[in-house]
């Protein structure tokens, strides 16, 4: 399992020689999503305990040797699932540090040990070859309701047809849809939970990488900090902003639904788009979907935003099963 420590520590292109040598298979935790995205590596997926694939899920907490590298342990980087990681079985690399079952080695730098490793391999040793997971794609272009599932299978059909986007992920359900996605390069607050980042976020990513960048961002977050995309026309970014928009905290109302505060008004951000310099659509259905992201891959002149309509109480897969097992937890 490779953790944020892997890209902090610039050990990535070690982590991917060291899985394929050896030839097993990589995920990553919720903080380290979107690490080995240009890697070849045999990169499952993202491991999220009681929330995520059950079939990953399955592979890392029934695993007689469990490798992480860099993974911060906390219930909410391991998807609730702290507990299930059997200490006997889990060989644990922090830098300057390395947990082996109950045994604890200091002053190991990571980046030292990798290479070790590696030395001890046969440097003929061929690359494995491993089955990798496959993210959805396909998505009906018909007049259904978008729900957030809905958004990521059309997400990988865009970058399927052009190509792969880095994104930058607001919190709540547009940060757990975005597990869904295919692995890319991916900016999110995993660890802080702060609402507001998504915007600002893409904005960097464009500024720093010059790539076009893939904006996810909730309603409630947007009327924080998605009027800085009045910005854009200033530097010439031209990101597209997809808007989940169901008139709530909906993230906020899955642990607390008796809050009225929950409930936020309509306020039709998609025809503010031209105010702030960009364009704008509002969609309802999945054929509108569909063709609004392609529609927003030929507009390369200025931000593009679609507004998504979902109903209130629609939740990603991935946040419902995590909601359920962080309720679990806590005898609720």
């Amino acid at each position: 399992m490779a953790g944020v420590e892997v890209r902090r520590y610039a050990v990535e292109d070690k982590v991917a020689e060291l899985a394929n040598r050896l030839g097993i298979p990589v995920v990553t935790s919720f903080m380290g999503r979107g690490l080995l995205a240009n890697h070849d590596a045999p990169l499952l997926g993202t491991y999220m305990g009681v929330a995520g694939d059950v079939t990953i899920t399955q592979k890392v907490e029934n695993s007689d040797a469990l490798l992480l590298f860099g993974v911060i342990l906390s219930d909410t980087n391991l998807g609730v699932s702290t507990g299930t990681l059997a200490l006997r079985h889990r060989i644990h690399v922090e830098d300057e540090q390395v947990q082996i079952a109950y045994r604890n080695y200091k002053h190991v730098p990571m980046a030292a040990l990798l290479d070790a490793m590696l030395d001890r391999l046969d440097p003929k040793h061929p690359v494995q070859t491993m089955h990798v997971e496959a993210y959805s794609s396909g998505m009906p272009a018909d007049e259904k309701r978008i729900e957030p599932n809905d958004i990521a299978c059309a997400v990988n059909d865009l970058m399927k047809k052009h190509h792969r986007m880095p994104i930058a992920a607001d919190m709540g359900d547009c940060l757990f849809t975005a597990l869904d996605m295919e692995n890319t390069e991916l900016v999110a607050p995993g660890y802080y939970a702060t609402m507001g980042f998504g915007v600002p976020a893409g904005l960097g990513v464009q500024a720093a990488t010059g790539k076009r960048p893939l904006i996810l961002v909730g309603d409630g977050a947007f009327q924080m900090t998605g009027w800085e995309l009045g910005n854009c026309q200033r530097y010439d970014w031209n990101p597209i902003v997809l808007l989940f928009n169901n008139t709530s905290w909906e993230m906020l109302r899955t642990f607390q639904p008796e809050s009225a505060f929950n409930d936020l008004q309509d306020w039709h951000f998609a025809d503010q788009a031209k105010s702030l310099g960009g364009v704008g659509e509002r969609v309802t259905t999945r054929a509108e979907l569909a063709k609004a992201l392609d529609r927003a891959m030929d507009h390369v002149s200025s931000f593009y935003l679609i507004e998504i309509m979902i109903e209130r109480g629609v939740l990603s897969r991935t946040l419902q099963q995590f909601s359920a097992g962080v309720k679990r937890l806590h005898g609720k």
